[in-house]
């Protein structure tokens, strides 16, 4: 890890957030792939990329110049060649459908190994470049390029709803494994990078339980290009400060799909964790998944911090025709649980009504 501190550099950002889930470490450190694996795919690499990892929940975020500048790229590359597009669906399947028969292998296995990590990761890195590209370029494409391509893309997103899970689940076992062999708590060991996984297995060695026990009260990873610096701590506190600053009773985000709704706010990360949510109540979290459609047929809307018009909230919203809002940065942190919203989805707007007492 880097030890010179760019955090007056990451505060002075604009942040994107473009992922959030119930997710631990080892997986969000997939993602250091997007500094250093996009180019040899694409053309082109993402210079900064943030990861944020609390207990609950990890989200990714990437600098709103950054991205703007690859998919304005991205978008360009489509717009001279539109096979282009199919050919990363194709990719983002096969990819898929690789990555999924390199995690059967490793469904009833005890004695988890190295090379199986070293596989899983070098699967996941084909997929990644791909997958990221045909998701992201299309919010940059011209309206009617966009209605063209979107149907195909739609049907690759589908098709691998269920991978990041399926690739978190796998990494959990490497951690449970881990734990048991070390003593260490189960919630502590879940902070530990892919590398520090890929580590251990190599030599057996870990941060200090004192690391560990500092990262699980919330840890950012900032990565530009091949450089990684760690934050926690009052390091950690600050950045999360300029992150979901808010003041006002509204956010804004963009729209999935119009209406307009009232509701009882539910922030919702883990779906499977889930102690109220009645029909009509408004469904909120970092970013949806195909375990949220139950859920999503309940509520009367959905808003996520995360997400475009690729999104599994997207797609689902416009299926069941509700009202959706996304890409709002930071409503299930700055709206509580139980509070009165209104769903402004015509407009881009969430609008919190009351506060729960």
């Amino acid at each position: 890890m880097n030890k010179i501190s760019h955090l007056s550099q990451i505060k002075s950002e604009k942040w994107v957030k473009n992922w959030s889930g119930n997710w631990r470490i080892a997986f969000a450190t997939l993602y250091y792939t997007y500094t250093q694996g996009l180019k040899s795919y694409i053309g082109k690499n993402l210079d900064t990329n943030l990861l944020v990892c609390e207990q609950k929940v990890s989200s990714n975020y990437i600098a709103k110049k950054v991205l703007d500048k690859y998919c304005t790229y991205t978008a360009g590359l489509i717009i001279k060649d539109n096979a282009l597009a199919k050919k990363w669906a194709k990719d983002t399947i096969a990819t898929a459908e690789h990555l999924f028969e390199v995690m059967a292998k490793l469904k009833n296995k005890n004695n988890l190994t190295l090379s199986n990590l070293l596989e899983l990761k070098s699967a996941f890195y084909l997929h990644i470049p791909p997958h990221f590209s045909m998701k992201k370029v299309v919010d940059y494409l011209p309206e009617k390029l966009q209605k063209k391509l979107t149907p195909g893309l739609i049907a690759a997103r589908l098709k691998t709803e269920h991978l990041f899970n399926a690739v978190d689940l796998a990494l959990r076992k490497y951690t449970k494994l881990i734990a048991q062999e070390t003593g260490h708590a189960k919630d502590l060991v879940d902070f530990l990078t892919i590398d520090e996984i890929e580590q251990y297995l190599k030599n057996h060695k870990l941060p200090s339980k004192k690391e560990l026990v500092g990262r699980s009260n919330g840890v950012a990873f900032f990565c530009q290009q091949k450089t990684v610096e760690l934050l926690v701590g009052s390091s950690y506190k600050d950045l999360q400060k300029g992150l979901a600053s808010f003041t006002g009773n509204e956010l804004k985000g963009s729209i999935a799909y119009r209406g307009l709704a009232k509701g009882t706010a539910r922030i919702i990360f883990n779906p499977f964790k889930v102690k109220k949510f009645d029909k009509g109540d408004v469904l909120i979290t970092g970013m949806t998944r195909p375990e949220f459609l139950p859920l999503m047929k309940k509520a009367s809307a959905f808003v996520t911090d995360a997400g475009g018009l690729l999104s599994h909230a997207a797609i689902v919203a416009r299926e069941l025709k509700k009202p959706c809002i996304l890409a709002t940065e930071n409503a299930s942190k700055v709206i509580k649980d139980g509070d009165l919203v209104e769903v402004d989805a015509n407009n881009g707007i969430v609008r919190i009504l009351k506060r729960a007492s």
